[in-house]
């Protein structure tokens, strides 16, 4: 059956920002140019991930397990690893939201470092995670210092939480607002056959409710809208006020439910 609210899904092969210039440019938003407020927008409505996802990613190494986190944020998933109690080592090169991630995850090590050259010692890890960040990494030298990270046996895992837009009024949405955190069917993190072992993945299907207001914030947390002019964010707005609250007769307190569904990635180190 053809679903016709979903994008064309890509090829394996395809990656997810072609343009590497693109790639830096909105990868920058977070690392280079967010301020500290928007990097507390940012904390406040992101979405965590199912707790089954975070029990995956932890079953890949029996015990106690040491996990670096690359491109962590503000600890959404840091704090969820440790409350399931793996030990983290929190990677993140925005000072904003590192600062956040110190400040409200726990008993964590933050690193203030890109994913490819994180400072760390080599063979430190039984477990490298990126959730919602692998994209914004140059994909080889990235590949290559996940390697020199895990220890023989190690596993990489990629986890991206995307909006279902199956449901019409979702893919209304991330068209509003340009969102690239779109389920895609069938796709796959593309990576160095000669690295790592073939990529097993895995989805997980669940709701997230957010009040319109929240939806408006949302939307700032962006990349597209981080990277906006004045101009097109004054559009959107607009663009989101006409659908919400006047097509869709919604206040700002009215509540969405929002179908999601999370991701995870699998590969093992040869």
């Amino acid at each position: 059956m053809s679903q016709p609210n979903r994008p064309k899904p890509r090829t394996d092969a395809e990656p997810q920002i072609v343009s590497a210039v693109r790639r830096r440019q909105l990868g920058a938003s977070f690392a280079e140019q967010q301020s500290a407020d928007e990097a507390e927008q940012y904390h406040a409505l992101r979405p965590p991930h199912p707790e089954q996802v975070v029990a995956d990613v932890l079953a890949l190494s029996p015990g106690l397990a040491q996990v670096v986190e690359l491109g962590a944020g503000t600890g959404i998933l840091t704090r969820q690893l440790l409350s399931a109690g793996a030990q983290v080592r929190a990677v993140e090169p925005s000072r904003p939201m590192l600062e956040i991630l110190l400040r409200s995850a726990g008993p964590v090590e933050g690193i203030c470092a890109r994913a490819e050259d994180t400072g760390l010692p080599a063979s430190c890890a039984d477990i490298v995670v990126a959730a919602q960040a692998w994209h914004w990494f140059h994909p080889e030298r990235a590949q290559k210092e996940v390697l020199r990270l895990l220890r023989p046996g190690g596993a990489l895992a990629l986890i991206w939480n995307y909006l279902d837009t199956a449901d019409p009024r979702v893919h209304r949405l991330t068209r509003i607002m340009r969102a690239g955190d779109v389920y895609r069917p069938d796709w796959q993190p593309v990576l160095n056959p000669e690295l790592f072992s073939p990529v097993h993945s895995r989805e997980y299907r669940w709701q997230r409710s957010l009040t319109v207001a929240e939806i408006f914030g949302y939307a700032t947390t962006l990349s597209s809208w981080l990277t906006a002019d004045d101009a097109e964010r004054t559009k959107r707005r607009s663009n989101l006020e006409s659908f919400l609250l006047e097509e869709l007769g919604l206040s700002l307190s009215s509540e969405l439910r929002l179908a999601q569904i999370t991701g995870l990635h699998i590969a093992h180190m040869k």
